[in-house]
């Protein structure tokens, strides 16, 4: 006897295609929300790094190489491509 494999988009449910669409506008839904709050954090970051400048000793800007400038464009890459997604 042979048997079918029934997998694929083609055999799915109705219920199961709810429940994917579902799951993906909850994504969609949580990313949009994240690229909020760490665009946010970038800004945050960003009046930090402002505030450390106006102090003048060693917590200055110390340049592109400053984990604190790696850090924000790491955020704002990040935030990016969930906005896209």
């Amino acid at each position: 006897m042979n048997q079918i494999l029934m997998a694929g988009d083609d055999w799915l449910s109705d219920r199961e295609r709810k429940a994917q669409a579902k799951a993906e506008a909850a994504r969609k839904k949580t990313a949009i929300t994240c690229a909020r709050k760490l665009e946010a954090a970038s800004e945050a970051l960003s009046a930090f790094l402002m505030a450390c400048n106006e102090c003048d000793d060693a917590s200055r800007d110390r340049g592109l190489d400053d984990s604190r400038h790696i850090l924000m464009r790491n955020i704002n890459e990040y935030a990016g491509y969930l906005s896209s997604v």
